[in-house]
């Protein structure tokens, strides 16, 4: 699915968010606390559009990694990113050594894994400090969470079919917003997968989350 839909990712997204999720990927970079010439792996990287900020960060002496299981979105963030090397691999296997990376970030892909406590247990294992999640979170309750349900659930596949010519794809989206976490339990399982000084950041009017742990001392 992601192989189909790679080639209109970005623009989706940036349609479907009104522009605002580059924003959210800065603020996923500098919550990592990556410093010019830092290290860090980003997981289920897709294009690289969050890769690219944390070589920002990094510099040129840093060492920036994005890996994602999609051949199709890779070629993509290769072709857009050519100074940034990027790995195809399982975000449950990742192919790197124990604390091989200062940080660790992902970016709404969390939900994608089969096993999201054990991911988060494996970007741990690579870092040396930080690990950093992005992601859309269950639609709160009120008029926002509703409003927020309503465009997910009748915009977000009629948009984003349109635009990728992959409606099939933008419909599986939308059918899955019941499997998004709320934030406590975001914070749980990054207990549960042995973070520490584990703590969550509010965006969108509470639609989007950035949750934050730290490497055990």
């Amino acid at each position: 699915m992601f192989d189909r839909i790679a080639r209109r990712y970005d623009l989706v997204n940036t349609v479907l968010s009104g522009g605002t999720d580059a924003g959210w990927r800065r603020r996923a970079a500098r919550a990592t606390g990556l410093v010019a010439g830092g290290s860090a792996l980003d997981v289920a990287c897709g294009s690289g559009k969050l890769t690219a900020e944390l070589a920002r960060l990094a510099g040129p002496e840093g060492k920036v990694v994005g890996l994602d299981f999609s051949p199709e979105m890779l070629a993509i963030a290769r072709r857009e990113h050519p100074a940034i090397e990027f790995v195809e691999g399982d975000a449950l296997r990742l192919p790197f050594e124990d604390s091989e990376f200062d940080v660790a970030t992902i970016a709404f892909g969390l939900r994608n894994l089969s096993n999201p406590v054990a991911g988060l247990s494996e970007m741990l294992r690579v870092v040396r400090k930080r690990a950093v999640v992005l992601e859309f979170v269950r639609p709160p309750q009120g008029p926002i969470g509703g409003a927020y349900r309503l465009y997910l659930k009748t915009l977000l596949p009629a948009i984003g079919g349109a635009i990728s010519g992959q409606p099939s794809a933008y419909q599986y989206l939308s059918d899955t917003v019941d499997s998004y976490r709320t934030p406590d339990e975001l914070r749980a399982m990054a207990a549960a997968a042995g973070w520490a000084r584990v703590r969550y950041e509010r965006l969108a009017m509470g639609t989007v989350g950035i949750l934050i742990g730290d490497r055990p001392s």
